[in-house]
């Protein structure tokens, strides 16, 4: 297990089973399978109603936030598929970013990854946390993640579901890599194809770091085609 503190990241606590905080829309619980493997997951009820939320509103026009964490991704159950089909090292030290309710950090956690939760979004965090006790991870971590002020910290595999679809994500996660990815380490970034992908891969490539490229044959999900799923590898 990584040793890390409070001076390198903010640290943070699963919300009590009882205890959840009051969110516009209410909450669910919803299982998924991947694999055989059955994943519980509490969830906004309608994440939808986040965004007329008034102190989402005032971090929108603050910072220019959106409440994305409430959302099931789809790629995350691809990226679950993959994890726990990919035979990784148990205990391997292991960096989500972008974790919304936690899908693609629990599947690492049940492959014996030592997954780290992050997020920008502290209810997100402590959220995923919540999903891992639920689970049966009760010692799992997360913790609060600017990706604009990444610390020196060095993670063998970092992992992000849908993170680099808006072109103005690509320097901070670019950032997040630089000062995250252990030398020798991959960064798994799960995408369905979409049109800004290509931006950061040239950008990315302009930097130094090389590209893989390994697919995913799609997780059955409501609104969206079968088809493949792109995990693309990030290397320095």
């Amino acid at each position: 297990m990584l040793e890390l503190n409070r001076d390198t990241l903010e640290f943070l606590t699963p919300y009590p089973a009882d205890d959840l905080p009051e969110i516009s829309g209410g909450w669910e619980e919803k299982e998924f399978t991947v694999l055989e493997r059955v994943f519980r997951l509490i969830r906004p009820a309608n994440p939808d109603a986040l965004l007329d939320d008034p102190e989402v509103l005032k971090a929108n026009v603050a910072d220019n936030y959106m409440p994305y964490w409430g959302y099931l991704w789809p790629t995350s159950l691809d990226m679950s598929k993959a994890i726990l089909s990919a035979n990784l090292p148990a205990g391997l030290s292991t960096l989500e970013v972008g974790a919304g309710i936690g899908l693609a950090g629990l599947a690492g956690l049940a492959a014996g990854l030592d997954v780290i939760f992050t997020d920008y979004d502290r209810t997100s965090v402590r959220l995923a946390l919540s999903n891992a006790v639920l689970n049966g991870f009760p010692s799992a971590r997360g913790a609060f993640l600017d990706w604009r002020q990444a610390p020196d910290l060095e993670f063998p595999l970092i992992l992000g579901c849908d993170v680099i679809y808006e072109k103005a994500n690509h320097e901070p996660i670019l950032n997040v890599i630089e000062h995250m990815l252990a030398p020798d380490g991959e960064c798994w970034l799960a995408d369905p194809g979409r049109h800004t992908v290509e931006a950061f891969l040239a950008l990315a490539k302009s930097r130094g770091y090389k590209i893989g490229r390994k697919q995913v044959v799609r997780e059955p999900f409501p609104t969206r085609p079968d088809g493949m799923t792109d995990i693309w590898i990030v290397t320095k």
